[in-house]
């Protein structure tokens, strides 16, 4: 459909520079802004199927999964961890682990701005980030509003953490 060229369009644009950035070692965010009914929540995470449908979110993990296969090699491993967490009435939760609840927003020297006691998972490969994605999204705050039936009453956020070993040759 027109939706999906338009979201496709979005990523090509503005997430997949994004994303090479994110391969290069630079830290990066793709942010959805608008009013309620906008098609935030549409434009991140689309539809599961046909991958055409796929939202900016799973357009970004795929991309991100295509090129560590490319990379990887006996001398250079990747290590991806996933969290998901969403803040609703100013109460920042763990998607991922609903029992965290509360959770404060700190900074270091080390890992910069992050949420403390957010669970992060290891993932290999899309699929498994897909399966996080789903559960996550299953936990999300929603309600009626005018201008949709089950709209997201919560603000969002996917983290991804991407790290590099490289070997030396021995």
């Amino acid at each position: 459909s027109a939706d999906f060229r338009v979201v496709e369009q979005v990523y090509e644009h503005a997430a997949a520079p994004a994303v090479g950035s994110i391969l290069a070692g630079f830290n990066a965010s793709i942010i959805a802004y608008g009013h309620t009914g906008a098609g935030k929540t549409f434009t991140m995470d689309g539809a599961r199927a046909p991958a055409d449908a796929r939202g900016i979110i799973p357009r970004a993990i795929h991309g991100i999964f295509s090129q560590l296969q490319r990379e990887t090699s006996p001398s250079k491993r990747f290590l991806v961890r996933a969290g998901y967490l969403q803040i609703y009435n100013e109460v920042v939760s763990d998607l991922l682990r609903p029992d965290r609840t509360g959770l404060s927003i700190r900074h270091d020297k080390r890992r910069g701005v992050h949420v403390h006691n957010l669970s992060e998972w290891v993932v290999t490969c899309f699929e498994e980030v897909e399966q996080l994605l789903r559960r996550g999204g299953e936990q999300r705050a929603t309600a009626a509003t005018v201008a949709n039936d089950a709209s997201s009453r919560s603000h969002a956020v996917f983290t991804v953490t991407l790290e590099q070993c490289t070997s030396l040759p021995l």
